[in-house]
């Protein structure tokens, strides 16, 4: 029984290592762990915690995705956040592949200008978010 029990264990684990150390599951694990980091530094730990449960924010007549107060965060900010944030990611990935020399001359040019733009784009919505909540 012992014997049984534990070759059916090595099988797993023989499974589970080849499992682990496919590119295309490192490449998942990889995207999981972008997006996971990006979703938290949004503010989804705040959202849950906070007990605030507002979408969008209404602000006289006007609906604002910022609330204009630092103590608060809409869950729309939250998704805004969370897009700016994996926009930025994805500038600087975009970035590090222009800078690796697998691609053509041109190819490498177009590359570091649309990912300037990206963080570029990232930043100036990061930080006219937090400029909107004061």
């Amino acid at each position: 029984m012992m014997g049984l029990m534990s070759e059916r264990l090595r099988r797993l684990f023989d499974v589970a290592v080849e499992t682990v150390s496919k590119p295309s599951f490192q490449e998942a694990l990889f995207v999981a762990a972008v997006v996971a980091t990006s979703v938290i530094l949004a503010g989804v730990v705040y959202g849950l915690f906070s007990g605030v449960q507002l979408g969008v924010a209404f602000v006289g007549n006007v609906i604002r995705v910022f609330y204009p107060d630092q103590r608060v965060q809409t869950i729309a900010e939250l998704l805004v956040a969370a897009t700016f944030y994996l926009l930025g990611f994805a500038g600087l990935m975009l970035y590090s592949q222009a800078l690796s020399r697998r691609f053509s001359p041109r190819a490498s040019q177009y590359m570091l200008v649309f990912s300037t733009l990206l963080v570029l784009v990232a930043a100036l919505g990061l930080i006219g978010g937090h400029l909107s909540k004061s």
